[in-house]
């Protein structure tokens, strides 16, 4: 994504640190010394042998706590762990507080040995898709695991319903057997009020005709004669050009053409899943709305022809019927055109759509090509190219500083025309299977904005594509990462943190100016925003590429912070000194967080800080103040040195010329270097 904004919403605390881990629970263990706790209550109020530590549980909202291991023995240890002294305790997490708090109040007691999250253990999801087996892709970007995270013996299934996955491409064969049980049904047009826009007529999935009404029923345009009974998406190009409600490909094509392009990538977006047909889709469960952009009147292999109007469709409907969707665009060409990049503008910003779209497929020639791609290079779009199994970058795609994401793109099987499946190649095939994760994510997190999901698709992408495709040309240009959609399921929603304000603390300053020669200490005062999610273990360093400061002290750390909290390195603060001979105006630093590290996934935050240096009152090394540094002050300082000459208070400060707080004759050299230039 290139370019976000700073999105309003908060997190559930019970979700913040769901780091592949329980949420509610700690476990604990006791020091070795430490007697057996006994559990003086287990079906109420916690009530234990320990007073001091039932108040810190209590206190900290823990609900229940039972031994971890019922059957473990006080012979039972491996070096200090002793199994029969480990305890799980629950926590109400109404309070605010978060999982790491509660671990740090027990780590105080000296009666805690050492303090545990409770991971999740799992086995790996296979559905019942027959051709499951042939979708390498997904184990690839963590789908199967990702879905653990849903109760789906229980009949909790992954994806929701609710989350409009929309195949802006040739058109959607919405009664495939694969995908109708996904097809989204617009119910604002579901003028016979029967819970569905779609029914099974005589042996044929058909639009509902009780619903065919010819009135625009939901009018979200304000226009009754546009989309009339779009019950399921829109034909945006129509047969030769005049719009209609029912976006399938040309008929009496070959199924296995590019006018099976939108099914294909259809089949990607959300294939229904675990219904013991054909494929298995990363989202699941969610909807597929069918734009079709491509005229029928088109001979042979179709181009497309209503793109820009299917991408303003798919948002406008999308944010109409739940105020978010995603939509992919597989499909695009080369040169920048400013009515389309207002298009993506508008979708983006005023529809809330979450625009996908392939980076391409190389040149004509079937090589590797280094170049723009339009939409996916244009901004508020998310661009997605294609890397074979195991990562590996094959030479025939475009790659660029524009693209944001790589994802599978070879052998691909999906769903074309007529029931039949087929294994595709292509930039086309990366981006839908981006898309599906990011409608995944969003179906486990249903409160995040669209900001929200885009970044963090984009930070839980793993950077492994760089350790597999080491070439040079490669680097910053087949994107972020690989789409983890496992990650992206995973990972709290990070925090954004903003420097609020800095105080500068002198350590050598003679006039209080920042200026030449002095040294101060540095605290920086940062902000959590109150909308994001909370900031675990936040380090800060401080940097420069200037040659002109010297880092003395560029490590420090912050407490934990919870959205709207602030933060402060007064316990450790940075530490810098400024040369001598230090340009007048602005030297940039750098003070770079990090937080919520996990694995690969980490919050890295770069806040530049602007010091305003004024002239020096002391002109270095002239130390007969005729404002000249040649021979004669080099004469002064050797006597000084040599103690033939007693300094004055000026030439004390002008002849430290390394600013050690020492004269010596490391000052003569750097004097002497000065003169000689």
């Amino acid at each position: 994504m290139k370019k976000y904004t700073v999105a309003l919403l908060f997190l559930s605390i019970a979700l913040m640190f769901a780091s592949n881990h329980r949420d509610d629970v700690l476990l604990f263990c006791l020091t070795p010394d430490t007697p057996v706790i006994q559990i003086l209550n287990d079906s109420g109020p916690i009530e234990i042998s320990h007073p001091e530590l039932q108040g810190i549980l209590l206190k900290n909202g823990a609900i229940s706590i039972e031994k971890w291991l019922p059957s473990a023995m006080d012979t039972d240890n491996d070096g200090d762990i002793y199994l029969n002294r480990i305890y799980r305790v629950k926590f109400s997490m109404d309070d605010g507080k978060n999982l790491d708090v509660r671990k740090f109040a027990l780590l105080k007691m000296p009666i805690i040995h050492s303090v545990e999250f409770e991971q999740f253990r799992y086995p790996t999801y296979t559905p019942n898709d027959p051709r499951y087996n042939q979708q390498w892709f997904l184990p690839q970007v963590g789908a199967n695991i990702a879905w653990e995270y849903w109760d789906i013996s229980g009949g909790d299934l992954p994806g929701d319903q609710s989350v409009i996955l929309a195949s802006v491409d040739t058109g959607v064969d919405w009664d495939h057997q694969d995908i109708i049980g996904n097809v989204w049904q617009n119910l604002n047009e579901d003028f016979d009020g029967d819970g569905h826009t779609i029914e099974f007529i005589d042996g044929e999935w058909v639009l509902d005709p009780g619903d065919l009404n010819n009135i625009d029923d939901d009018d979200w345009d304000n226009n009754p004669n546009t989309y009339v009974d779009d019950l399921i998406g829109w034909d945006v190009s129509g047969e030769s050009g005049v719009d209609d409600n029912n976006p399938i490909p040309k008929l009496g094509v070959n199924n296995y053409s590019t006018w099976a392009h939108g099914t294909h990538v259809a089949g990607l977006l959300g294939a229904t899943t675990n219904n013991n047909t054909g494929i298995a889709s990363t989202a699941f469960n969610c909807s597929i709305m069918s734009v079709k952009v491509s005229t029928d009147e088109q001979l042979g292999q179709p181009y497309i022809t209503d793109g820009y109007a299917g991408i303003l469709y798919a948002a406008q409907a999308g944010f109409n019927y739940a105020g978010i969707s995603i939509q992919n665009n597989s499909w695009g060409g080369i040169g920048y055109n400013q009515y389309e990049q207002a298009t993506i503008n508008v979708a983006h910003d005023d529809y809330n759509a979450i625009i996908v779209a392939a980076a391409g497929n190389g040149n004509d020639y079937g090589a590797q090509e280094y170049a723009t791609h339009y939409p996916s290079s244009y901004e508020n779009v998310i661009s997605v190219c294609p890397t074979g199994t195991n990562d590996a970058w094959h030479g025939w795609a475009t790659y660029h500083e524009t693209i944001d994401l790589a994802s599978p793109g070879e052998n691909i099987h999906s769903t074309v025309i007529n029931d039949n499946y087929s294994s595709w190649m292509g930039s086309s095939m990366a981006s839908p299977i981006a898309a599906s994760s990011i409608g995944l994510m969003m179906s486990y997190y249903p409160e995040r904005t669209q900001e929200q999901l885009e970044r963090m698709i984009l930070e839980t992408a793993d950077p492994v594509i760089y350790d597999v495709n080491t070439a040079p040309y490669l680097v910053g240009r087949i994107g972020r990462g690989r789409v983890d959609a496992l990650k992206a399921v995973e990972t709290p929603l990070f925090p954004i943190i903003e420097l609020a304000a800095i105080d500068l603390i002198p350590l050598d300053d003679n006039d209080g100016e920042v200026n030449g020669g002095d040294i101060y200490g540095m605290m920086t005062i940062i902000f959590s925003d109150p909308e994001w999610g909370t900031a675990v273990n936040v380090q800060g360093s401080l940097s420069t590429e200037s040659p002109y400061v010297t880092i003395l002290s560029g490590s420090s750390n912050y407490s934990d912070l919870a959205p709207g909290d602030i933060g402060l390195n007064d316990a450790a603060p940075f530490e810098f000194a400024l040369s001598t001979n230090i340009p007048e105006g602005i030297t940039n630093l750098t003070l770079t967080i990090t937080s919520n590290e996990n694995d690969y996934v980490v919050y890295h935050e770069d806040i530049p800080i602007e010091l305003d240096v004024v002239a020096s009152p002391y002109l270095y090394g002239d130390l007969n103040q005729d404002t000249i540094i040649d021979v004669l002050d080099i004469v002064i300082l050797v006597s000084i040195i040599i103690g033939s000459e007693d300094p004055t208070e000026y030439q004390e400060q002008v002849a430290d010329m390394n600013n050690d707080g020492v004269i010596d004759v490391l000052d003569i050299v750097i004097l002497v270097d000065i003169i000689t230039g």
